[in-house]
């Protein structure tokens, strides 16, 4: 099954990593990209030899497509989306799903109700090494997983008319952009749910009015406890970028690995521990290595959505969770209220 894709939002991400991942499958056929600026939309469809609009519905009007890839600012998701399944498109859309999980729900019961797929852009679940992390723990590798840390940071300065920093354009700052990114990893690997959560949030490096860094305490339903900090004011090259998991048996430590990228390493040890050692004479055991496999991981959502669509069945776990995500933002913006 050939299917024809729609772009809305065609430079950053789409120009950058979805549209060559969606190239990649000679099944695939990019129709037409729009964007507001009428500069980017057509150098981009002029780059991909595809049509350029700067109008979302002329576009839909124009062309005969299957599926549209949304990749502009929060704020126009809920809108595009829908304007998309009234003509009656699968859609895939980055993350965050919408503003606020009320939308998010909306959205999601109309897809369904339409029998049209809906996806939202969380592709670190299928990273190598996060695969590789889930399958450890369920062949007990680590014990029962008690402890989940994970730290992600971007550094993020003061940019003049940069959406991300604008919170009516964004929703949020670091907890929207990247935190989101952590809890859906988690929660994927863990096959468990976040069911409460604390938090801290603050913006003292820049001056936007969105926070550049966060500390978030949770459980899961599972009684799993853990913490995800996320920064936009921790350099690049001063994050180490840990996802880290520790049972009654042992460890999963992945380094590098929360990313746009399959790269990093992933340490592994299995060192169950019979009686107490009051003395606590530590010995140190090598733990397995494995590496990122650096394949991309766009390639892989888009592959994942796209066998949905040619399945002819839809799967709404990943986009029901992609909401329960946006309820758990909401309650950890609401619990530290500056």
């Amino acid at each position: 099954m050939r299917i024809r894709w729609c772009v809305i939002g065609a430079g950053g991400i789409a120009d950058r990593r979805t549209i060559p991942a969606i190239l990649e499958d000679k099944d695939n056929q990019l129709v037409a990209v729009m964007d507001t600026v009428a500069e980017t939309a057509e150098r981009v469809g002029k780059k991909y030899g595809a049509k350029y609009f700067t109008s979302e519905e002329e576009m839909l009007k124009s062309v005969e497509c299957d599926a549209v890839y949304i990749a502009t600012p929060v704020f126009k998701h809920y809108e595009q989306a829908m304007l998309a399944l009234s003509y009656d498109r699968h859609v895939f859309v980055e993350k965050p799903v919408c503003l606020t999980a009320k939308d998010g729900a909306k959205l999601v019961k109309a897809f369904k109700d339409a029998g049209k797929q809906l996806e939202i852009g969380y592709m670190m679940k299928y990273h190598n090494l996060h695969l590789k992390a889930k399958d450890i723990i369920k062949q007990d590798g680590i014990g029962k997983v008690n402890d989940v840390r994970a730290q992600f940071s971007c550094w993020y300065p003061d940019i003049p008319g940069a959406w991300r920093q604008n919170k009516s354009l964004g929703g949020g700052g670091a907890v929207m952009d990247l935190a989101v990114h952590a809890i859906e990893l988690i929660e994927d690997v863990l096959e468990d749910e976040i069911t409460d959560v604390k938090s801290f949030y603050s913006t003292r490096t820049f001056s936007y009015e969105v926070e550049d860094g966060a500390v978030m305490i949770f459980r899961t339903k599972g009684g799993v406890l853990g913490h995800i900090d996320v920064n936009f004011n921790v350099p690049d090259n001063a994050s180490v970028s840990k996802f880290e998991l520790y049972g009654d048996k042992g460890y999963i430590v992945c380094e590098g690995t929360l990313a746009q990228e399959e790269k990093g390493k992933l340490m592994h040890l299995y060192s169950p521990q019979g009686d107490y050692v009051a003395a606590q004479n530590r010995t140190t055991n090598e733990p397995i290595v494995y590496q990122g496999a650096q394949s991309n991981l766009y390639l892989k959502q888009i592959n994942n959505f796209c066998k949905k669509l040619r399945s002819g069945k839809t799967d709404y776990a990943y986009t029901d969770r992609a909401v329960h995500v946006q309820e758990l933002v909401e309650r950890i913006y609401n619990d530290d209220k500056r």
